[in-house]
């Protein structure tokens, strides 16, 4: 059991060790290759974009599949195969175009490695904290590699991660295969029904679209965050080698809570400790309106675990209790289709709007309003009311 957990523990740290490693970094490639800000933006939206579709493709392919471990084995290794081409194109048309065909692999690893954990009963906030530690290991260690071996090299160490990631679900199989076996014969008893009407299930499951449309006020302003903290940063009086330091503080303080969320929600409820959350995430946006000072920003670093080391969790969680385990590969993947994918783009395009004709405090304003109105949506729904596990039948 232990070499497991360790295995389950390795897809996190790797997988998203492999995203701290590029996505802080890719930005700096590209304008060192000489793409300009809005190929640069184009380039990142689209990945955005095409990880919309490619959730929802991927999400039906493991849902309806007797294999279900390997279409992620699968997908970590397409991932790393991909992301080292990418090292050597340096036209914006050819680059883009298989920057989003990274993403139509990549993107739905997230979804599914959450599903996997969670149908395989493991202790999913203790094994999705490593996620956030693996991130801000991957950034550390991927700005000391660049300083010796130059920008490209963030490419290399992507694809690194995810071929480790690949070699750890393919441990996952191999150790735990007869329980696998046994697990899909019992899947594909169900399995008859189709896909539409597996969509036709999860819509009708009032709670389940009520908690995407609440997920989506916060969801998208946690990753576009990202982009805006710099400026935030920098207008507060800092350097820009201290935004470094600070994502290293912010992102570690999220594993930090993300092992603490069973004990939370189980001394509050789930749903209660989603709605505090959510609730300081509002109070942490109208903080920084006020643009700080950097050291204010720095003190405060760990208000971004007490937000997103719990909803990255609890939002999973939530799911897992209004969904049978059947549909919960399709369902996580319409989560983060929605509520984190397509909300971050509004959260992008919407804040760079503000951003040329006001100030990044004003950005930060529109973030807190966001999030204010999935609090409200999130109570009127009664979400924050403790709900019973469905049967699974």
């Amino acid at each position: 059991m232990k070499k497991q957990y360790y295995n389950y523990v390795g897809v996190y740290a790797f997988t998203y060790g492999a995203m701290g490693m590029m996505l802080p970094l890719i930005g700096q490639y590209l304008d060192k290759i000489g793409f300009s800000g809005a190929e640069i933006g184009s380039i990142m939206a689209t990945g955005t974009g095409v990880a919309i579709f490619a959730s929802i493709f991927w999400g039906d392919i493991y849902n309806n599949s007797r294999n279900k471990k390997q279409v992620i084995l699968i997908l970590c290794l397409a991932t790393a195969i991909i992301s080292v081409s990418l090292a050597f194109i340096n036209t914006y048309l050819l680059f883009l175009a298989i920057f989003g065909v990274l993403y139509f692999f990549q993107s739905p690893v997230l979804a599914l490695q959450d599903a996997m954990t969670l149908e395989d009963d493991q202790l999913f906030g203790a094994i999705r904290k490593w996620g956030a530690i693996g991130f801000a290991g991957g950034n550390l260690i991927a700005s000391m590699v660049v300083s010796l071996m130059g920008l490209e090299s963030i490419f290399y160490l992507y694809s690194f991660g995810y071929v480790i990631a690949a070699v750890m679900v393919g441990s996952i199989i191999i150790i735990n295969k007869q329980k696998h076996i046994i697990n899909e014969l019992e899947t594909s008893k169900i399995a008859s029904i189709t896909d539409k009407g597996k969509y036709r299930e999860l819509i009708v499951n009032k709670k389940f679209v009520l908690l995407i449309i609440s997920a989506f006020f916060v969801s998208g302003t946690n990753v576009a965050n990202n982009t805006y903290f710099g400026f935030l940063y920098v207008a507060g009086g800092g350097l820009l080698a201290g935004i470094g330091i600070a994502f290293l503080l912010m992102v570690g303080s999220e594993a930090f809570f993300m092992a603490w969320s069973d004990k939370l929600a189980a001394k509050f409820t789930l749903e209660r400790t989603i709605l505090i959350s959510m609730i300081i995430s509002v109070f942490r946006y109208l903080l920084y309106s006020t643009v700080p000072s950097n050291e204010v920003l720095i003190f405060t670093f760990f208000l971004q675990g007490m937000v997103n080391g719990i909803v990255l969790v609890e939002f999973v969680r939530y799911i897992s209790k209004l969904v049978e385990t059947r549909l919960l590969g399709m369902a996580l993947s319409v989560y983060y289709c929605i509520s984190c994918n397509v909300s971050t783009i509004i959260c992008q395009l919407f804040g760079g709007i503000i951003l040329d004709k006001y100030d990044v405090g004003a950005v930060y304003l529109f973030f807190a309003l966001y999030n204010l109105t999935g609090v409200i949506l999130y109570l009127l729904w009664g979400l924050h009311k403790p709900q019973k596990n469905l049967e699974i039948v």
